[in-house]
Order: C-alpha cells, then sequence, then structure tokens
C-alpha cells in the first residue's frame, strides 16, 4: 500500500530517539511534514541530518512536557509554522525508571518524576494540540500507553500506572473528541530497541543480577521501525476507519 502524507503536518515528541525518531524519518519518507519534539538536543540535531537527506520539511523545537507553559508556547508555535495549522500529533515523549523496585522501596521521587513526565506531560502536549483540532473538527491524535499496566502488569509501578492512565486518557479522548472529527488511538508497544527500553533492562539487571534474563530479553528488542510504519499507517488517511487501540510486537 502507498501511503501519501503530504498532507500531514505531523507533530511528533520524543522525536530523538527510538520509536520517535523512527516515525519522524518514516513519516517524511513519505511526505509528510514534521515538526519534531525532544528535551535531547543532541539527538534531534542528529535525526534533523537524516531528515535533511530526505528534502524534508521538518523543524525542530526544544520542549520539556512537564511544563504546562512552555508546552502551550512552543505548540502554538508549531502550529504557526505549520501550514494549516497541525493536523496530527504522535506522541512517544516518556522515561521509564524503577524497574524491578518494590513499592515499599520506591522513593517518592522517582514515581512523581515518571507520573509527571509520561502522565502529566501527555495532558499537557494533548490538550494544546486539542484545541486546535477541535477548531478544524479534523485530526488524528497517536498516544503511547503500553503492554504494562493496559494488558498486564510491568517491571516498574509508575511506569505501569502512568501507562494505564495514558490509556484512560485515550478511551476518554475518543469519547470527548471523536464528535468534533477528531480520530484518538493509543498505540500499546512491545519490547522495542530504545535508549528508555535498554536503561529499564540495564536498571533490572542491576537489581535483580540475573544475567540471563538480562541477555534474553535483550536479544528479543524489536526494530523501532517496524513501530514506525505502523505509525504512518494510522496518521494516514488510509487509516479512516481504524478505532481503538493498536498493540504491536
Amino acid at each position: 500500500m502507498k501511503l501519501d502524507l503530504s498532507n500531514k503536518n505531523i507533530l511528533i515528541t520524543g522525536a530523538a530517539t527510538g520509536m520517535g525518531r523512527a516515525s519522524a524519518i518514516e513519516t517524511a519518507k513519505h511526505g509528510a511534514n514534521v515538526a519534531i519534539v525532544d528535551i535531547n538536543s543532541e539527538g534531534l540535531d542528529e535525526v534533523s541530518k537524516e531528515l535533511t537527506k530526505l528534502n524534508a520539511n521538518y523543524k525542530t523545537y526544544l520542549i520539556d512536557v512537564t511544563s504546562i507553559d512552555e508546552t502551550e508556547k512552543k505548540i502554538g508555535e508549531i502550529e504557526k509554522w505549520f501550514d494549516g495549522g497541525i493536523n496530527c500529533l504522535v506522541h512517544f515523549a516518556g522515561a521509564l525508571e524503577g524497574s524491578v523496585v518494590d513499592i515499599d522501596e520506591l522513593s517518592p521521587e522517582t514515581w512523581h518524576r515518571i507520573i509527571n513526565i509520561n502522565l502529566n506531560g501527555t495532558y499537557n502536549v494533548t490538550r494544546s494540540v486539542a484545541k486546535f483540532m477541535k477548531k478544524r473538527k479534523s485530526g488524528v491524535i497517536l498516544l503511547t500507553s503500553s503492554g504494562a499496566g493496559v494488558l498486564g502488569p510491568g517491571s516498574s509501578a509508575p511506569y505501569s500506572s502512568s501507562k494505564g492512565g495514558t490509556h484512560g486518557l485515550t478511551l476518554h479522548l475518543q469519547e470527548y473528541l471523536s464528535e468534533n472529527g477528531v480520530r484518538i488511538h493509543d498505540i500499546l508497544p512491545g519490547s522495542i530497541k530504545s535508549p528508555l527500553k535498554e536503561g529499564q533492562l540495564s536498571e533490572a539487571l542491576k537489581n535483580t543480577g540475573d544475567v540471563k534474563v538480562f541477555d534474553k530479553n535483550t536479544k528479543e528488542l524489536g526494530d523501532p521501525d517496524g513501530v514506525a510504519k505502523i505509525v504512518a499507517f494510522i496518521v494516514s488517511d488510509n487509516a479512516d476507519y481504524l478505532r481503538g487501540s493498536i498493540v504491536t510486537r
């Protein structure tokens, strides 16, 4: 199936690494205009080099999604930069800590940091984008949940809780925004190679000392390019009839 994303103005958060990076490159290959967002300036520079090779229409933005003021301000700038405004949001920005740490040993600082980035950050970004899509009565929003916290338990209490919360927010938005012509999904990736996932495996190894499990899980990590191909389809007009959550390997 040939995808034409030339009419898509896509805001991608978490675009410096992993699935966000791969999605920026993949959607640009199909002609999308992309605003790549992250707090990692070096990573954004690397993605920019790849997008430049593709002659893509793109712009980079440093945004701390935990700050509602900064998020609203910068997304307002992105809305103006795009010809026609933002019509797709792909939100990958997130963090994972506290792997294989019992709840009574989990620090409040770790709990609040992960909830703030993953859940509050999702609220901040979605809130800032939704008002523009509502006015135009069109758009696609793709949030990132996880099998951890939705389909079953995960290794990190704050991460699983934040992703379960994101899934709940998605269900709410499907009811609330669909009447405004906005299509809402969440994607539930499996174990995909990224700094986030590799960090989680390393933390689990440190806390358990189980080298065999670490080696097995590392070997089984999936390719973010595979997820990016799914993302490109989800935001395309070919996916107009798609509804609900999407689970990947």
